[in-house]
């Protein structure tokens, strides 16, 4: 019997080809799905960045899955090996004949999952890769493109919410508001490490502000219209008093938006209108924080 023996294990895909992934970071373990032609030696955790050659994305499932079908290779190899070592030990004797018993077929073994449904699917512009995402994400997982693209991503999944939830769009507004604030925060955060090891406060605008001015050198909300950069503040504002002050307009509501003074203590408005006029605005501020990178390499 040879010492080392490989087997090929097939890992099912789902019906349109893309194969869940799950990242293996301390701290993530999030679960994506890539369209099976796209995949590359090395793959990116969209939502962490983390590198991983592809074998290390293997989700518990899958692992569930290969071992269950590598045993049973592993036990016709086995059989067939020691049938082979009793025929060659007792070939040529008179006294002993060997006759190998009935063994039962070789089970096909079936996954006992399916993978799971994912948000939204997405195309790399810059290498074409697709793949499918839960929620916000910073990164492509074929090339680790952060470009002004993934931003529109997340956007159009904000916006594709939007218009399917018709039903409850005040609960959606809320978790709309915040998804655009954590896109601002992951994107800003990418940046951020590459120009210090100080950390910033990116849920904040004007702390993210004073951050890349103190260590990027750019004013990322400069040339941006009086009413848009009102609108993003609020943006800001609104989406920090529903997850901590029920939505209500606080003093540190008014302190930050003064100009929404005659509203303290009533609840705060959200609209479909200024979520698009703060999402525009900000895609101007990430623009320039962009660009303002590739000038300094």
């Amino acid at each position: 019997m040879s010492r080392n023996k490989s087997f090929q294990i097939s890992i099912p895909t789902d019906k349109d080809g893309f194969v869940g992934r799950a990242c293996d970071a301390h701290g993530c373990k999030q679960y994506f799905k890539i369209f099976v032609p796209d995949h590359r030696e090395t793959l990116y955790c969209p939502y962490c960045g983390a590198q991983f050659h592809k074998n290390q994305l293997i989700t518990a499932n899958q692992l569930k899955h290969v071992r269950e079908a590598g045993l049973e290779e592993v036990r016709e190899y086995a059989l067939d090996e020691i049938q082979k070592m009793f025929k060659s030990a007792f070939r040529g004797s008179k006294n002993i004949k060997y006759t190998p018993g009935r063994r039962r077929p070789k089970r096909t073994v079936r996954p006992h999952y399916v993978e799971r449904k994912v948000d939204t699917e997405f195309e790399c512009a810059e290498c074409t890769v697709k793949f499918q995402v839960y929620g916000i994400f910073g990164y492509c997982p074929g090339c680790k493109c952060e470009n002004l693209q993934i931003y529109d991503a997340n956007w159009a999944n904000i916006k594709r919410k939007l218009s399917t939830e018709e039903s409850e769009l005040q609960r959606t507004l809320r978790h709309a508001y915040g998804d655009l604030v954590s896109t601002f925060e992951v994107f800003c955060a990418q940046r951020g490490k590459r120009l210090t090891d100080e950390k910033g406060n990116f849920q904040v605008l004007f702390d993210a502000r004073k951050f890349f001015k103190k260590h990027g050198g750019v004013d990322i909300v400069d040339e941006i219209e009086t009413s848009d950069l009102l609108a993003l503040r609020r943006l800001f504002q609104k989406r920090h008093v529903f997850i901590h002050a029920g939505g209500e307009i606080t003093e540190r509501y008014v302190k930050m938006i003064p100009e929404d003074k005659p509203l303290l203590g009533t609840t705060a408005a959200l609209s479909v209108a200024e979520l698009e006029t703060a999402s525009g605005a900000m895609r101007h501020a990430l623009g320039k924080l962009i660009k303002s990178m590739e000038r300094k390499g």
